[in-house]
C-alpha cells in the first residue's frame, strides 16, 4: 500500500516551509500497531533533528551560500528543501526509493530548479559526486551501525567535504560523538518543541 502523503508545514524561525510528507496519523497508526519492519518507517518523519539543522543554517548561511550540497539519508528531505533557496546545487538523497520520490514532490512544489533527487546508499558514496558540504540529520540511533558510520563520515571528510550532523542527545551515542570532536569547528544546541515534546538538538560542523 502507497503511503498516503500531507503537505505539512514547518517553521524554521520565522521562515515558513511547505514540504509533502506521509501522514502523520497514518505513522501513529502504524506504530501503535507494532507492524513487522515498522522501523522501516522512521525515514517517513520530520525529526526534531531536521528542524534544528535547518534553524542551525539559516543562523549560518555562509556554509551553503552558493555551495554543492548533499543531503544524505534525508526521509522528506526538510533541510535539503531549505537549502535550495541560497546553495548553487542540491541533492536530495535516501536509500528509500519512496522517500526520494516524496522530495521529488516537494521540489516541484516549489519549483526548485537548483535540486535534483536521488536514491544513495551511504554504503556506496564511491558511486556518488561528493560536494563541498553533506548534511545528515538524526542518522546515529543504531548502535549497531555505529562503526560503519564512522567509517562512511571519515570517507567524506578526506575528500574535503564539510559535514554538518544534528542529533539529538542520545546517552547511546554518546562514544560515537566523541569520537568526531576531533574534527569538530563547531557546536551548537538549540531546543526544537515538537508535538507537545522539547527536544535538546545538538549540531556539529565537521571538518579535516
Amino acid at each position: 500500500m502507497q503511503t498516503p502523503l500531507v503537505l505539512q508545514t514547518f517553521f524554521i524561525n520565522n521562515k515558513s516551509i511547505k514540504i509533502f510528507a506521509p501522514n502523520p496519523v497514518y505513522l501513529r497508526e502504524t506504530y501503535k500497531k507494532k507492524e513487522e519492519n515498522v522501523t522501516s518507517l522512521y525515514w517517513a518523519k520530520v525529526w526534531p533533528a531536521a528542524i534544528g539543522l535547518c534553524i542551525f543554517l539559516q543562523n549560518n548561511l555562509h556554509y551553503i551560500k552558493n555551495k554543492d550540497v548533499l543531503e544524505l539519508a534525508a526521509g522528506p528531505g526538510l533541510p535539503g528543501i531549505f537549502c535550495a533557496a541560497y546553495a548553487r546545487q542540491v541533492c536530495i538523497s535516501d536509500i528509500e526509493p519512496q522517500a526520494v520520490e516524496i522530495v521529488r514532490l516537494s521540489a516541484k512544489q516549489h519549483q526548485l530548479e537548483n535540486v535534483s533527487c536521488r536514491v544513495i546508499d551511504w554504503n556506496n558514496l564511491q558511486e556518488a559526486p561528493l560536494p563541498e558540504v553533506l548534511l545528515l540529520s538524526d542518522i546515529n540511533y543504531a548502535p549497531s551501525q555505529f562503526e560503519q558510520l564512522l567509517s562512511v563520515i571519515l570517507y567524506i571528510l578526506d575528500n574535503q567535504c564539510t559535514i554538518i550532523l544534528s542529533t539529538p542527545q542520545r546517552l547511546l551515542a554518546k562514544s560515537f560523538i566523541n569520537q568526531l570532536l576531533l574534527f569538530c569547528k563547531e557546536q551548537t544546541e538549540t531546543e526544537i518543541e515538537m508535538e507537545g515534546q522539547k527536544t535538546t538538538i545538538s549540531v556539529f560542523v565537521l571538518k579535516k
